[in-house]
């Protein structure tokens, strides 16, 4: 991965479809994942299944640590590093305040996945001029989606 990048990278499922994740890269090329994803490990069946996670991911290779592969990395046109100041996990923490359902279907009725949450997250990125297009955000998610189904 190129230094001081935005990436989506998508992820096998056992299910149709695929993971969307976000990787920041530093200026050394380290990726940070930001994603919306499973809480493991939940022992309280009441408390939300999904949560916003952060991972350091050093280095990213074809399989994950679950031993799933990532499919593609599609880089972010328009994104520039944010300021030292920008606080990424504060600013992405909020995206989802009531920390989703207990169960997937749930979340998945009202419209929360790794997908959305990921799209709401490059709403943020470009409201607060860390990412610059001329095009529509949806743009970004449909080039996404067709890379996931001609690798799937």
């Amino acid at each position: 991965l190129e230094p001081n990048s935005l990436y989506i990278c998508l992820t096998q499922l056992l299910v149709p479809g695929f993971h969307w994740g976000l990787y920041f890269t530093d200026g050394r090329g380290v990726a940070t994942r930001h994603e919306w994803a499973e809480v493991r490990g939940r022992r309280d069946l009441t408390q939300p299944v999904e949560a916003y996670q952060v991972a350091l991911i050093h280095p990213v290779t074809v399989n994950d640590a679950q031993n799933r592969l990532n499919l593609a990395l599609a880089k972010v046109s328009g994104y520039s590093p944010p300021p030292p100041q920008y606080d990424v996990q504060a600013r992405f923490a909020g995206i989802e305040l009531g920390g989703g359902y207990s169960d997937v279907r749930r979340n998945r009725k009202s419209g929360l996945s790794c997908r959305t949450w990921l799209m709401r997250a490059l709403v943020l990125l470009q409201e607060d001029v860390i990412i610059r297009r001329d095009t529509p955000l949806s743009d970004i998610e449909d080039v996404v989606k067709s890379i996931g189904a001609e690798v799937e």
